[in-house]
């Protein structure tokens, strides 16, 4: 049998995160521009160090005003725009980039971006984050993140005194904090505790790298080294859902995903997520998406 144990809480899980933060760009953008575009499969990040920009999202009707102490951490998956001036609507390469020294100047703004990696063990937990999180200025933003934003802008700003670790030691930090201020879902904070779980963790390495296997409780658990019994209730307290649940919707986002790559019928699809039949794989794959596509 299993001896219970306490679930961890959030605080536990960040405290055991271990995030690298890179930065991509720092600089002035100068003139007529617009950045869009994901990170492969990395949390994205823009912090506006100086002047004014416009931001916009899907889930906008029109470019939101952005200045100073504004910032934008977004899925790798998300769209969205950030542009010098609201009636930019596709990407344009900056006319001229500066460096921060060179100091600003009208209709330039200073950005500092780059993206956070926390490998596969954490990704559960990083995945957590909303599409987007975005604080348009320093006064939108909680106090604590505003204020170690104002760190980030000081060290961005003086690259000889503040060597580029430092900068990224203070993103990490930031990353951490973000994710303790925004609401994580039950089900992402249960598969970031399977993830420290040795047992738990086979199990979901195990269905992730063959999604297509007739899995069942029984297997499962062989894999874990438990009884039938003992592993669906370690798997329940610990993720919050049966293995099945989670499962299933593994395979959904896993189609999801597959189904944004070009070149992939929906057979392949299917069967690559465990689906003998197309026709019931198309049933069950609309009516878990919001659009029914």
């Amino acid at each position: 049998m299993v001896t219970p144990r306490g679930s961890c809480s959030l605080d536990d899980l960040l405290a055991d995160l271990v995030i690298k933060a890179r930065v991509t760009f720092r600089g002035l953008a100068c003139t007529r521009w617009g950045i869009a575009g994901g990170t492969a499969a990395r949390i994205g990040f823009h912090a506006i160090l100086s002047g004014e920009c416009w931001v916009s999202t899907p889930d906008t009707d029109r470019a939101t005003l952005a200045s100073a102490g504004g910032l934008l951490l977004y899925r790798p998956t998300a769209k969205y725009l950030l542009a010098h001036s609201p009636d930019i609507s596709e990407p344009e390469p900056p006319v001229r980039l500066a460096p921060l020294a060179s100091g600003h100047s009208p209709g330039s703004v200073g950005l500092l971006c780059g993206y956070f990696d926390a490998g596969e063990a954490n990704l559960a937990l990083v995945n957590a984050l909303p599409r987007y999180v975005f604080w348009p200025s320093a006064t939108a933003s909680p106090a604590p993140i505003a204020a170690l934003l104002q760190v980030i802008h000081m060290c961005s700003h003086e690259p000889y005194t503040s060597p580029p670790f430092v900068l990224e030691r203070l993103l990490e930090s930031l990353i951490i904090m973000v994710l303790s201020t925004v609401a994580v879902p039950r089900e992402a904070l249960g598969i970031a505790r399977a993830n420290r779980h040795p047992q738990l963790q086979r199990v979901l390495d195990a269905m992730h790298r063959a999604p297509s296997r007739r899995w069942t409780v029984l297997s499962l658990a062989a894999v874990a080294g438990l009884s039938r019994s003992a592993f669906a209730d370690l798997f329940h307290r610990e993720v919050g859902q049966s293995p099945a649940r989670y499962l299933l919707s593994y395979r959904l986002a896993l189609a999801a995903r597959l189904k944004r790559q070009m070149g992939i019928s929906t057979e392949q699809i299917a069967r690559q997520c465990g689906y003998r039949s197309t026709a019931a794989f198309r049933r069950r794959f609309r009516r878990s998406t919001p659009d029914g596509a």
